[in-house]
């Protein structure tokens, strides 16, 4: 829901109004992280993206919102890194910080994505270029249940009918599924999430000024 809520920013910064266009940017956008199903390499669906005029620059809009995907993760990174947050959630981790940290931003985000889902109906010819009809559908399920619910009650569900979700154990699944409720009251981790969220919508902000500038 992180990745939704800067994808719609970004729509409306830079005003892709049209229904398909959007549908389609959006799509793309949280479309990355099939790999957790897939099992693909990291680098098929992740593409190294420094900057906002590379994301503009993209050859349709679902490729767009995949770009989109790659430049927040990286800034995201750095910010987190410079946060020293790591710290904070290591204890909780079974040595999967980065993982752990994005369910607890998800567990703490207030936002509703649930207007978008029929965006996340029918497969799109350009995941298909990518993934089977099988996983795609299994992909919007999972974005369908994301939508629905915060990660603490999914995460307990997949500790006890799938082995491995995510690639983390069952046992860890369980009890990151009750620390996470927990870790979402955690003042200092909601302050966290508010600054990433800033961070990002001002960084956001500053290279699409400055793309308008360069463009006018």
């Amino acid at each position: 829901m992180t990745h939704l809520f800067l994808g719609e920013e970004f729509c409306k910064m830079h005003r892709i109004e049209d229904e398909v266009n959007k549908r389609d940017f959006l799509v793309g956008t949280l479309f990355p992280d099939i790999r957790y199903i897939t099992h693909f390499p990291r680098e098929r669906t992740h593409f190294i993206v420094k900057s906002l005029k590379e994301v503009e620059e993209s050859s349709s809009y679902f490729a767009m919102g995949m770009k989109f995907h790659a430049w927040v993760d990286t800034v995201r990174e750095d910010f987190v890194v410079a946060s020293g947050i790591y710290e904070k959630v290591a204890p909780y981790a079974n040595g999967r910080k980065a993982t752990l940290l994005k369910f607890i931003e998800e567990e703490i985000i207030d936002y509703d994505g649930r207007k978008w889902r029929v965006f996340f109906g029918e497969s799109l010819d350009e995941e298909k270029a990518y993934a089977s009809e099988e996983q795609i559908q299994k992909w919007h399920t999972i974005v369908w249940g994301a939508m629905q619910a915060r990660p603490s009650w999914p995460l307990w569900g997949l500790s006890y009918v799938k082995s491995q979700a995510f690639g983390i154990s069952n046992e860890t699944l369980y009890q990151w599924s009750y620390d996470l409720p927990k870790l979402g009251r955690d003042p200092m981790l909601q302050g966290y999430v508010h600054d990433l969220l800033d961070h990002m919508l001002q960084e956001m902000e500053q290279q699409s000024f400055l793309l308008k500038k360069i463009n006018s």
